[in-house]
């Protein structure tokens, strides 16, 4: 393939305010939690292994420019000049990678107003993360804003940043003036749109005056996606005005809010350019410098965006999460040879609404960039025998890392097929593209020349006969089917018999078939992806849904990854999904009814069904480990993945990629 004519839109550079961008790809702002005051050497090396990687422009996370807008969270602290030498140290690193670097600056206005700090915004209303009323900012208040969002940019222009961008989005401080139902104001600055915009200007315009003509000042927004929010056609408005009076280099679109947070990060659900359904045409109707963003994960589709006219940059931010090198993978090595960002949010959006720091599920090295060279694994000076029992993620994870560390790796597969329990989501609507992960790894190790044995069964005493100098058990788990349940414990059901009851696994893979016109019960434990998936699954083959959880909300696991609303958004719109909240299934009795009881005195029901399907928590495969321990096996031996603790496709993935770099050598 010619990269250069595949990708010529893409690959040509862009020139805002003098200043060149090699490329068309941008890394939109987002929070890593790594720093927590001035830039640090986490943040730098994070940020420089994507600039290594051949990202044409990066914007820093949305760094607070005032003492005020502070949260629980880790931040970037523009509010001092005590920001200055960490950026000068940033841009030494990254200046002779030909990245360009802009600093979004933020204040979050109310939304965070909590009990202990209470927040100032337009109008008195509760912050809509916390639900706890803010003060209204004074006019004297807002003009210190302005003037702090202005000492802001002055700190990143003296630290070498090429320019600074205003979180116009989702939300926060800028938003809430711009937004008719958060701003609710009767003077200069609420009413009518051009006053809404009026603190905007005004920010603008003071950094404007105090920055140098070559420094670059863009700016955030997009439509609430909310009704009686803030619009497209407000935004396209706003920007106009911005344009007349020469105050933006360019937008960058987002959308969404915190009403419905998964609208700002799409997940694996989302199609690619989702946002582009509410921003399209906002580069025409404007004429200012776009950069989009919506789940873009290639350059072909980088270059179709470009193509359509609808933008000038696309923001690449969680596949260049998934793999920094992205770009020059692409056009040295072809698409395939990407990792890809499978849109789990589990690591990235999870993390950093949890309060941990940024980290993936499929790149166990974000956030540890430091500790490895240009993303390499260190080469073992004395390669050792590795074999490894199981091709589920954690094996075929530990598979690749081994191999890449220069170890011979034999892997052995019991089943004709690699990918273990991951395997299961093909034929999920809205979840298959967590195998994506899957594909890679599979392609990765037959190209790192791991010797891969499919359909292999081996026993401890034909492992043990290999003699290798380390084996790591990789065999996973299965469902129990005992009906255990965690907020019951003690209960004892008895009927469970099939084909009544109906294991997760034999219905995903399609050895039972649950057809149109059956309703099913399925009683989720875990409150994570495989119960919601087994609905969806359920509901797609024409079959109804009782769904019974003993948490308060529908699939916990998955919402602080921004996905569990949207699917029961979905399961609700089939009209054949009921869901029992902070409940067990107390009797079963072998007619086919199913009694569930409440855990908050509600009383107890009794459902009809067709079948009963347990997503429970499963049970390790772990026997092998004392049978080689009894088989006399004296090498490294190590359990990852679900075998060790059924848990998760990041925890599979970064046990055995742990698992693999500790065998040194």
């Amino acid at each position: 393939m010619d990269s250069a004519k595949a990708y010529r839109r893409t690959l040509s550079p862009l020139s805002i305010r003098g200043l060149t961008i090699k490329n068309r790809v941008v890394r939109t702002a987002h929070a890593t939690a790594y720093a927590d005051g001035p830039v640090n050497d986490p943040l730098i090396a994070y940020h420089l292994e994507r600039a290594r990687g051949g990202v044409g422009l990066s914007i820093l996370e949305g760094a607070w420019i005032h003492e005020s807008s502070r949260t629980w969270a880790r931040n970037i602290h523009c509010w001092s000049d005590e920001v200055i030498p960490g950026y000068e140290r940033l841009m030494e690193a990254i200046d002779p990678t030909g990245m360009r670097v802009i600093q979004q600056i933020w204040h979050g206005g109310g939304i965070y107003s909590d009990w202990r700090t209470v927040a100032v915004g337009p109008s008195a209303l509760p912050g809509m993360l916390t639900g706890v009323p803010t003060r209204e900012i004074s006019k004297a208040q807002i003009r210190g804003l302005v003037n702090a969002f202005a000492d802001a940019a002055v700190r990143c222009e003296k630290g070498g940043l090429h320019g600074c961008e205003i979180a116009g989005s989702h939300g926060y401080m800028v938003m809430q003036f711009l937004s008719p139902w958060s701003n609710q104001r009767c003077d200069e600055y609420g009413g009518n749109i051009e006053n809404r915009a009026r603190f905007l200007r005004e920010i603008l315009s003071e950094i404007r005056s105090r920055v140098s003509d070559r420094f670059i000042a863009g700016v955030r927004l997009g439509p609430e996606a909310l009704e009686g929010g803030l619009t497209t056609d407000q935004i396209v408005e706003t920007l106009n005005m911005l344009k007349a009076e020469g105050l933006t280099d360019y937008i960058n679109l987002s959308m969404g809010g915190y009403h419905n947070p998964e609208s700002i990060i799409p997940a694996l659900h989302a199609p690619c350019g989702i946002e582009l359904d509410w921003v399209g045409g906002v580069r025409a109707r404007t004429g200012l410098t776009t950069f989009v963003s919506g789940r873009f994960r290639s350059l072909d589709e980088v270059e179709q965006v470009l193509a359509a006219g609808e933008a000038d940059m696309v923001g690449m931010t969680r596949a260049t999460i998934a793999d920094p090198h992205l770009v020059n993978k692409t056009l040295e090595q072809g698409p395939d040879a990407v990792r890809p960002c499978i849109g789990c949010n589990q690591l990235c959006v999870g993390n950093i609404f949890t309060g941990q720091m940024l980290q993936c599920t499929v790149n166990v090295q974000v956030g540890r960039e430091s500790e490895f060279d240009n993303a390499d694994i260190p080469t073992a000076s004395q390669p050792k025998r590795v074999l490894i029992v199981g091709g589920g993620p954690a094996g075929l994870e530990t598979a690749r890392v081994a191999a890449l560390a220069g170890h011979h790796v034999e892997l052995h597969e019991a089943t004709p097929d690699l990918g273990g329990a991951v395997r299961l989501v093909k034929n999920i609507p809205h979840l298959s593209g967590l195998a994506d992960v899957i594909h890679w790894l599979q392609q990765e190790v037959y190209r790192l020349g791991v010797e891969v044995h499919l359909s292999s069964y081996l026993d401890a005493e034909e492992i043990v006969a290999k003699a290798p100098d380390t084996v790591i058990i990789a065999t996973g788990s299965e469902p129990r089917e005992d009906g255990w349940q965690l907020a019951a414990p003690r209960l004892v059901l008895e009927n469970l018999r099939p084909p009544f009851v109906v294991n997760s696994h034999d219905l995903l893979e399609g050895r039972v078939a649950i057809g149109a016109g059956k309703t099913v019960v399925v009683e989720d434990d875990t409150g994570h992806a495989e119960a919601a998936g087994v609905a969806e699954y359920l509901i797609a083959q024409g079959a109804s849904v009782q769904f019974v959880s003993r948490f308060a909300e529908f699939a916990p696991q998955m919402a602080q990854a921004w996905r569990s609303r949207p699917a029961l958004r979905r399961l609700n719109g089939s009209g054949r999904f009921s869901f029992y909240s902070q409940s067990v299934i107390s009797r079963v009795d072998g007619d086919g009814r199913v009694d569930v009881s409440s855990l908050v005195g509600i009383p107890a029901i009794s459902l009809a069904a067709d079948h009963l399907i347990f997503i429970g928590y499963n049970q390790p495969r772990d026997g092998l480990l004392d049978e080689l321990k009894r088989a006399g096996y004296s090498g490294h031996l190590e359990l990852v993945g679900d075998c060790k603790s059924p848990r998760y496709l990041h925890a599979a993935i970064h046990e055995g990629f742990n698992a693999a770099v500790a065998i040194g050598g």
